[in-house]
């Protein structure tokens, strides 16, 4: 709770008492109805001070749970980003990163958008054929192009095998 909250729940319960403690003291119905007001009143400001108290901490709480979910997110990235690695797989200036056969869990190669992974997002990169017929390799996120260079690119490799590649 908030320390503001619970300090005025306390100084609102605390009149609720001193004016329950005078009403014993008092003689006529007239004093007694002023002081069952007031108490009234106190005990309404100690109900506002408690629901202000309430809402804060389950914003709190809402807060904890939207950061943990993003400190989770972070932490499920830098996993997934080890996975890959930054590769020009047509031997010219066009990068993107590929799966790592060796922590590939069983998954397909494939190739992701380097953009995209610069943003923390996975996103496959697609071949599709210009005007020309150039096989180029679009980003179904970003839009981004890269041009290979060539008219038949054939399937994804592991980034091993493009490492491999660039070797010859």
């Amino acid at each position: 709770m908030d320390a503001g909250a619970i300090q005025a729940l306390i100084a609102s319960l605390k009149t609720a008492t001193e004016v329950a403690k005078a009403i014993f003291d008092m003689k006529t119905n007239s004093e007694v109805r002023s002081k069952v007001s007031e108490i009234q009143s106190a005990l309404l400001s100690a109900q506002n001070s408690a629901l202000s108290a309430t809402t804060a901490q389950f914003e709190l709480r809402e807060r904890v749970r939207e950061l943990e979910a993003q400190l989770k997110a972070v932490n499920d990235w830098e996993a997934q980003k080890s996975r890959y690695c930054l590769v020009a797989p047509w031997q010219g200036a066009a990068q993107a990163y590929a799966l790592r056969e060796s922590l590939s869990q069983g998954e397909a190669p494939h190739l992701l958008c380097a953009n995209c992974f610069q943003s923390s997002r996975r996103a496959i990169l697609n071949p599709q054929r210009d005007k020309e017929g150039w096989v180029v390799m679009v980003c179904p996120s970003c839009k981004a192009t890269l041009y290979t260079g060539f008219y038949d690119v054939g399937g994804p490799l592991y980034a091993e095998g493009y490492l491999e590649q660039a070797k010859n």
